[in-house]
């Protein structure tokens, strides 16, 4: 054989190689494409572009799930730990101890903070409602300017105090929490020490002090049910007063304890009523319950938890965090109603994969991500 076709027919072997090499590579990049098991997705990544996905946690699931936390959620809120009764039980003696431990886990781990919460008629220690002599204030047939002074000054040095410590870390604060009345004859609760003593001017005060010390901060007005007709229009009026005043609320928390046969369209509705106020809104403290595991419950459960998400994707310019309250079924304040994405096993159920992309039904997630 001349060197010339000894010479071609090494160069078309190495070309045929080099061909069916390549082809090879390429049919193997789609199969895997195609069909390989991808494992289960990390929601944060999933709503990165929408809004925050956060969690409420305890000292406790801060460390029995901090595998789950840190994985899927952008954002955390103290379930109590930063409520005044975590902070302050006794004037004086803050208690920063568990509330540092979460701030600092999450600004290690890339995620936002909200604040939860700087005034609210419970799970707040007597003495801030007591004269100088250990009377309720609240209680008294006549109060004096001498006794509002006294509870004005402790409403604003627990804001200073507590918005000082973490300004810079604490992106958001639930400055008020659940001032409208259930009774449709009020706007505010009138069983509220907070406005038994100070009237309507209380949240007046706490916001622009909130402002004053961290003029960074995104200040909120929280609470339930304000979705819901009965309540919503009064909320409205509220919020619309004080904005008009120019009081510096910058948004509404719309709480979301919810179960299957709430109405979604309410909630929209009530989405759009906010936003033409001007505000961003968060959802702060969503569950979705049902009344059993059961496979047929489960199912409501999950395309609930996809309408609700893909309704939360459809305002994402005005919804800027969407937190749940809780992580797991193991560890929630209605564990009866097993309302969260995780069960008790801390695996996720069809709720989570519901919302892993609400343009499919939950089934067909699972099966994309898992391979089954």
């Amino acid at each position: 054989m001349n060197r010339s076709l000894q010479r071609f027919i090494s160069c078309a072997a190495l070309a045929l190689v080099l061909v069916l090499s390549v082809g090879s590579f390429s049919l193997l990049a789609k199969a895997a494409n195609a069909g390989e098991p991808q494992g289960i997705p990390a929601l944060r990544e999933i709503y990165q572009d929408y809004f925050e996905i956060g969690a409420a946690i305890s000292g406790t699931t801060l460390m029995t799930h901090e595998e789950l936390l840190g994985k899927h959620f952008s954002s955390l809120t103290a379930e109590n730990e930063m409520k005044p009764d975590g902070l302050q039980r006794a004037e004086g003696r803050f208690l920063f101890h568990i509330a540092d431990r979460m701030v600092n886990y999450a600004l290690d781990n890339g995620m936002k903070v909200r604040g939860h919460t700087l005034v609210w008629h419970a799970q707040t220690p007597d003495w801030f409602f007591k004269d100088k002599d250990g009377n309720r204030i609240d209680q008294k047939d006549v109060i004096t300017d001498e006794d509002r002074q006294l509870v004005i000054e402790r409403l604003e040095n627990h804001i200073e105090t507590v918005m000082t410590r973490y300004a810079g870390k604490v992106y958001a604060w639930d400055v008020v929490n659940e001032a409208i009345s259930d009774d449709g004859r009020y706007i505010l609760r009138q069983d509220s020490p907070w406005f038994r003593i100070l009237g309507e001017d209380f949240i007046e005060i706490a916001f622009r002090k909130a402002h004053e010390v961290d003029p960074t901060a995104k200040l909120f007005y929280n609470d339930y049910n304000i979705e819901r007709v009965y309540k919503r229009g009064r909320t409205i009026q509220m919020l619309k007063s004080l904005l008009d005043k120019g009081v510096p609320i910058h948004g509404v928390g719309i709480q979301g304890h919810w179960s299957v046969n709430d109405s979604i369209e309410e909630v929209e509705q009530a989405i759009k009523m906010y936003a033409d106020l001007g505000l961003e809104i968060h959802i702060t403290e969503l569950d979705i319950g049902i009344k059993d595991v059961s496979e047929a419950s489960l199912a409501r459960q999950a395309e609930y938890y996809r309408k609700v998400f893909a309704m939360f994707k459809k305002y994402s310019d005005v919804i800027t965090s969407v937190t749940l309250w809780g992580i797991s079924d193991q560890a929630t304040w209605r564990p009866n109603d097993n309302p969260l994405l995780f069960d008790k096993n801390k695996e996720p159920k069809p709720a989570f994969w519901a919302i892993v992309d609400t343009d499919k039904s939950w089934e067909e997630n699972k099966a994309l991500y898992l391979g089954l």
